[in-house]
């Protein structure tokens, strides 16, 4: 009898052992940051002397005390700043290398579009940029791939195709594709960049086929563009009916829609129509500011174009239809920062977006490090870093029920927040050049993704992409 009591003992510790090992294997990896400065996201003050335990793919703990994490892989931070993963709310990845402008999209294939597009999306992560938000242009297929661990590039919230009438922004059509038809039949329809619609029941079809292929909200076109042709900067896009084909479509899937604008009764218009977001806002004026601000949308400008130099060097000296545009919205762009320090709600609602199109590699870096350090000199660092983090994710939550990334909220180092961390040599609150900000555009160097310095450590999703601590 002994005996067999003897042999129950040893099969039960036998299953135990088996059991707590099962549990340790099932477990989700753990790594632990101590000896750091954290910077939340939204406080000024940092916590100071704090360590940040993360747990698969989220934040589990943040403490000034000792955290017991036995198992974890522990990164002693030397007091350096952990802060969160940044968000570019308006990037482009199909068109952000697009060298040579729209009308090229006729002579490329997916191949060439998709390999640019992966190379945007590497580069943006690997200079700290865990989220971006693609508002046109970008279906979600690279998405997938980089959420199954295929290609390697931020969280991406895409809007898929944009929404225009026939002649508006959206309208890439070259000269010569004079027929109706050319709206459904060119490139950059054909591979679902662009929805050319007129009428309500066109255009909501177009909304609802994004939701179709994956959007997670709607943008449409209802002023001009600098970037396309066929619609000077005054003109008036979408009727009333057709912003309530998107708006509608978009809200009866638990999402918003934003819009491309520029003039102040567009603005007020979009408004009335329920518009969740307004992007540019390039004639901005302080009623319709007001406005913005008591609707409390969002708003997702690009200020550095207001530099009248970085344009003539864009453009070169020979005057044309695009640099004329431009010339026009950089003087606008001028008066925002001005009017948003007197709307300090709708500052607040403001989010960080560089909208670069056509350019190189090397350029793409170079507009967005520009963009970083004029957004500090203008507003300062610590709304600078709001915007491209808890404000950021503020936005990117707007996707409601159709946010792909709904487990915790992004931009912000706290409990439940997903883990995207980066870690700073220094303090970006004091020294924005830290993440990459330069008061140099076009003399500035050249440099290559990954190459900023004082960020020497990228973790997104729990996965860390660049360390070099070790």
């Amino acid at each position: 009898m002994t005996h067999m009591r003897h042999n129950a003992l040893a099969a039960l510790t036998l299953v135990l052992a088996s059991a707590s090992q099962t549990v340790a294997q099932d477990a989700p990896e753990q790594t632990l940051f101590t000896n750091v400065h954290v910077f939340d996201g939204v406080n000024e003050a940092r916590v100071e002397n704090a360590s940040v335990l993360v747990e698969g793919n989220l934040i589990k703990q943040v403490s000034t005390e000792a955290i017991d994490a036995p198992n974890a892989t522990v990164i002693n931070g030397g007091g350096r700043t952990l802060m969160p993963g940044l968000i570019e709310s308006h990037v482009h990845l199909n068109l952000q290398h697009m060298v040579g402008g729209y009308d090229t999209i006729e002579s490329r294939d997916w191949q060439e579009i998709g390999a640019m597009a992966a190379y945007a999306a590497q580069s943006l992560l690997m200079d700290g940029f865990t989220t971006v938000r693609d508002p046109g242009a970008t279906q979600d297929g690279i998405k997938r791939a980089i959420d199954r661990g295929d290609a390697i590039g931020p969280r991406i919230y895409a809007s898929t195709a944009v929404i225009s009438q026939t002649s508006g922004h959206g309208d890439f059509r070259l000269r010569g594709q004079t027929r109706l038809d050319d709206r459904y039949t060119f490139k950059a329809a054909e591979l679902g960049m662009t929805h050319i619609v007129d009428g309500y029941d066109a255009t909501l079809s177009a909304t609802r086929q994004n939701l179709a292929n994956g959007a997670v909200f709607n943008k449409m076109m209802l002023s001009g563009g600098v970037f396309s042709s066929k619609d000077p900067l005054h003109t008036v896009q979408g009727t009333d009916d057709e912003v309530r084909a998107v708006v509608e479509a978009s809200a009866a899937w638990g999402t918003y829609a934003t819009a491309h604008v520029n003039n102040p009764r567009d603005i007020q218009r979009g408004l009335r129509l329920g518009l969740g977001e307004i992007m540019h806002g390039q004639f901005l004026d302080e009623e319709t500011a007001a406005m913005m601000e008591e609707a409390g949308v969002f708003y997702n400008p690009q200020l550095s174009v207001s530099s009248l130099e970085a344009i003539e060097r864009t453009f070169g000296p020979e005057p044309s239809v695009n640099k004329s545009k431009s010339l026009q919205v950089a003087e606008g762009m001028a008066r925002i920062p001005d009017i948003l320090l007197k709307f300090p709600n709708l500052l607040d609602k403001t989010t960080f977006g560089v909208d670069t199109v056509t350019v190189t590699p090397a350029n793409a870096m170079r507009n967005r490090d520009h963009e970083i350090w004029f957004w500090a000199d203008k507003f300062g660092n610590l709304q600078t870093l709001k915007s491209m983090t808890s404000i950021g994710g503020d936005l990117a939550a707007l996707t409601g029920l159709l946010n792909p990334y709904a487990a915790g909220p992004l931009g912000v180092i706290q409990e439940g927040a997903y883990a995207d961390i980066l870690l700073i040599d220094g303090n970006p609150l004091e020294d924005i050049t830290l993440i990459g900000g330069s008061q140099e555009l076009f003399d500035a160097p050249d440099r290559k993704p990954g190459e900023i310095e004082a960020m020497v450590l990228i973790m997104k999703d729990g996965v860390i992409y660049k360390n070099t601590l070790n």
